[in-house]
């Protein structure tokens, strides 16, 4: 897998900035890999709660699709928040690049939520529209 997040964070933040910083070593061995584990866990956690404890468990009604967006918009925020705290915990410099990968990881967060979000809603008991009605 880690070959996986460091591609995808490769490619993407390609996208903004083609040139690799100094410290690219340190992202290409430890933060592509940690910080997308992460970030994979906290969203599939998010959706989780959403749907199966917010919605199924305590009943809580918050199945409109404006609180599924509130609860991608957290996803994403704590994507950001992963990306620039694991980075600088582990000894990245502060540059144009950490910066991309934070708007990278925000992306990539809420995409995790999306794809779980598809996978998972079915089995909610109030939320399972949320946030369309479709086959998937």
């Amino acid at each position: 897998m880690q070959t996986f997040f460091t591609s995808l964070y490769s490619a993407l933040i390609s996208i903004f900035q083609s040139q690799r910083p100094a410290d690219y070593g340190l992202y290409k061995t430890d933060l592509f890999s940690l910080v997308g584990w992460s970030t994979l866990g906290v969203s599939l956690l998010l959706v989780l709660v959403f749907y199966y404890v917010f919605n199924s468990a305590l009943r809580t009604g918050m199945f409109r699709t404006t609180h599924w967006v509130l609860t991608l918009a957290l996803a994403a925020g704590l994507g950001t928040f992963l990306a620039n705290s694991l980075s600088k915990s582990h000894g990245a410099e502060v540059s144009s690049y950490l910066g991309y990968f934070m708007v990278v990881n925000m992306l990539v967060a809420a995409l995790w939520f999306l794809i779980f979000s598809v996978l998972l809603k079915r089995w909610s008991t109030y939320a399972r529209t949320t946030p369309f009605v479709g086959p998937f």
